[in-house]
């Protein structure tokens, strides 16, 4: 298991396989040339702060309560409305984690970080040539030294979870009262696919959800594996969390659902991002970028399926968040002229109202090389005109396809240009 930032939902054992799961993802030896993840040297977000505090243009001043948290959300631009409470000693901090001092995480589309009451804080955060780099900050008055990590998180952020990258995963498990897992009870990795039933236990999760049961704010009696099926029914539609923990030792009194569920479709993004970037990287060393077979081909495959939400568990009743995310995360936009955005909510049926990941936006995305981006426009343009009828995308329907078809050239330039060159072609019969 990793010491840092182990983005990891709590969630009660499942069943079967999801369709995310079906793809096994090949090694992808990113320790060698031209990667070489853990002697590279890092080029991000982190790294520049922390060029600008070792030269006093930034100083931070350290807080009783939350040390240099505070600072670190602004510097990052990440909104303490997305923080999201877990309870599960799933860290090296676990000595530290419980139920009335949960861990809590705070993401944008860039960066991820971890808070713990008295502990480090933990950051991942995006870099153009390693994909995700990790860090930790001590939590004392003296000027903020960022540290690099890299062996200590690798157990459990390069592995089969991550899609054998450095990357990110959501994990379900029971915990016991005292937030350990429960691993005779049988564990599994979630993403967007994972129905609602099937989450966040050992997480405090706000918001409403109708009917449909979820495994937050609950706990098994003891460490033992149960015999019979549990029922979480005093844990669903929690609004407010002051009985269950002590919400005013954070920055924000919420665990809101809404992002909790953006934070499991986005991880995946990110992972798909990494293993196409990493493909490219590689191919191009050794001379084969424009195989037709090309490895990064097979790999920019996977992330168009995840940007098109293929496999995705339909909500069964409207769901609601209780904080502020949701409003500010649409208001981030891009829009088209019809004041549309990818970021835009459903939370009727399904997450977003348009089917394809506002993570296309992200400074990740625009990471990839200039040919990787070019060949996921033209395989979008492809399967939202019906060029390519596969079965996977099915499930987009006539009006998503159309929306997409207009907003996605609106809110991203460079994608129309694509489009603009692409060959006028008709749907198969």
């Amino acid at each position: 298991m990793s010491d840092h930032l182990r983005i990891i939902v709590m969630m009660t054992f499942i069943i079967g396989v999801r369709s995310s799961l079906l793809w096994a993802a090949p090694p992808l030896d990113f320790e060698a040339a031209p990667i070489n993840y853990s002697d590279a040297t890092p080029q991000n977000v982190i790294t520049e702060l922390q060029k600008e505090l070792n030269a006093n243009r930034k100083t931070w001043k350290f807080a009783d309560n939350f040390g240099y948290l505070l600072p670190l959300l602004k510097e990052l631009k990440i909104s303490v409305s997305s923080q999201m409470l877990t309870f599960g000693k799933t860290s090296m901090q676990r000595p530290l984690i419980g139920r009335e001092r949960p861990r809590s995480i705070y993401f944008n589309d860039e960066a991820y970080v971890g808070y713990v009451q008295d502990g480090l804080i933990e950051m991942i955060v995006s870099d153009e040539k390693l994909g995700l780099v990790f860090y930790t900050l001590e939590q004392t008055p003296a000027k903020p030294h960022f540290q690099r990590q890299v062996a200590r998180c690798m157990t459990c952020h390069s592995s089969t979870r991550t899609k054998n990258v450095p990357g990110l995963l959501v994990r379900s498990m029971f915990v016991d009262p005292e937030g350990l897992p429960v691993l005779s009870a049988g564990s599994f990795r979630t993403d967007h696919s994972s129905p609602l039933s099937k989450r966040w236990g050992g997480w405090y999760v706000t918001g409403t959800h109708g009917e449909t049961p979820h495994m937050g704010n609950f706990h098994l009696p003891s460490s033992k594996r149960p015999k019979k099926p549990v029922v979480n029914r005093t844990g669903v539609n929690v609004k407010d969390l002051t009985k269950l923990t002590n919400v005013a030792a954070y920055p924000a009194p919420h665990s809101d659902l809404i992002a909790l569920m953006v934070f499991e479709h986005q991880i995946d993004s990110q992972n798909f991002m990494i293993r196409t970037n990493y493909a490219w990287q590689i191919d191009k060393h050794r001379g084969e970028e424009l195989k037709e077979d090309a490895v990064w081909k097979s790999e920019a495959e996977q992330l168009v399926k995840h940007l098109l939400f293929v496999g995705e568990a339909q909500l069964k009743f409207p769901i609601q968040g209780t904080s502020a995310f949701a409003n500010e995360f649409t208001g981030r936009g891009p829009f088209d002229s019809q004041g549309r955005s990818l970021r835009q909510f459903d939370l009727q049926q399904r997450l977003f109202a348009f089917p394809c990941s506002y993570m296309i936006y992200s400074a990740a995305f625009q990471s990839l090389p200039l040919p990787v981006r070019s060949h996921v426009y033209e395989r979008l343009h492809q399967v939202l005109k019906g060029t390519d009828r596969s079965n996977e995308y099915a499930g987009l329907s006539p009006f998503d396809r159309q929306n997409l078809l207009s907003i996605l050239p609106e809110t991203v330039p460079e994608l129309k240009q694509v489009w603009e060159r692409l060959p006028l072609l008709e749907p198969e019969k």
